[in-house]
């Protein structure tokens, strides 16, 4: 177990997202014709992440079906909007499918996305951009939360416990939040329908990237050197505190 390393390879799930945190906050109801501009110009310019918008008095979002012939199809939310502002969600790899998305370069993607975001909602700030990538990696059969507390803890965690790790790496810009969490893939057999099954063990792990200062409106280059930040850690450091190497600065 101590020789088990984590790599991109064992990447069973991925799913990315750009968090937006604006002031002040958007009001669904009162700035609906801008939103409705707004994913009119992201269906248009960036159809192979958006696709069809759904609204509601309280809600608003905007979703796209995913393809994958021969196998299926599914339907995701790629766009919502939180109470902080509006959040991308970009699957890249998905796990029911084994298939990767590739829905290109982040910072492309938010770059263009938000200068349509400034020419719709010019009397918006942005405060905050962080990047949330929530991964699942295979153990193959190491058991979890066993694997999870010895390599994590000097816990012992006894049967049905659970154990959830949170943890701030930060510096002087950046926030870097590592979550932990023991995951099972589940299977249901035709001869036990209502008995799941474990097929499977995993890590869910969680890195929340996001800038600490919120004092400006933060400019395109400003919002490009913080992805760029955390893509790098989660790229390296992230592998090197998950193989208990360094753990990074």
């Amino acid at each position: 177990m101590t020789d088990f390393q984590f790599s991109s390879a064992r990447i069973d799930d991925h799913v990315e997202k750009i968090g937006i945190d604006v002031r002040p906050t958007i009001e669904c109801k009162l700035e609906r014709t801008h939103l409705i501009e707004f994913a009119n110009d992201l269906v248009e310019n960036h159809p192979n992440l958006f696709e069809s918008t759904v609204q509601s008095p309280t809600e608003f979002s905007i979703r796209k079906k995913f393809i994958f012939p021969g196998k299926g199809e599914i339907d995701i939310a790629t766009l919502v909007l939180s109470p902080r502002g509006i959040v991308f969600i970009l699957p890249r790899r998905i796990t029911i499918f084994q298939e990767d998305t590739n829905l290109g370069r982040t910072e492309d993607m938010v770059s263009n996305c938000l200068r349509h975001f400034r020419r719709r909602f010019g009397h918006k700030t942005i405060i905050r951009v962080g990047q949330v990538n929530e991964y699942i990696f295979n153990l193959d059969q190491i058991e979890s939360i066993h694997f999870l507390a010895s390599r994590f803890t000097k816990l012992t965690v006894p049967p049905n416990g659970e154990l959830n790790i949170r943890l701030n790496r930060p510096n002087d810009d950046y926030n870097r939040i590592i979550q932990l969490e023991a995951v099972h893939k589940v299977e249901h057999k035709p001869e036990l329908p209502n008995v799941p099954q474990i097929a499977g063990h995993g890590l869910k792990v969680i890195v929340d990237f996001n800038n600490r200062d919120m004092s400006q409106d933060l400019k395109p280059e400003h919002i490009t050197s913080i992805i760029f930040a955390s893509q790098q850690f989660n790229e390296n450091d992230l592998y090197k505190f998950l193989n208990c190497g360094t753990g990074g600065e």
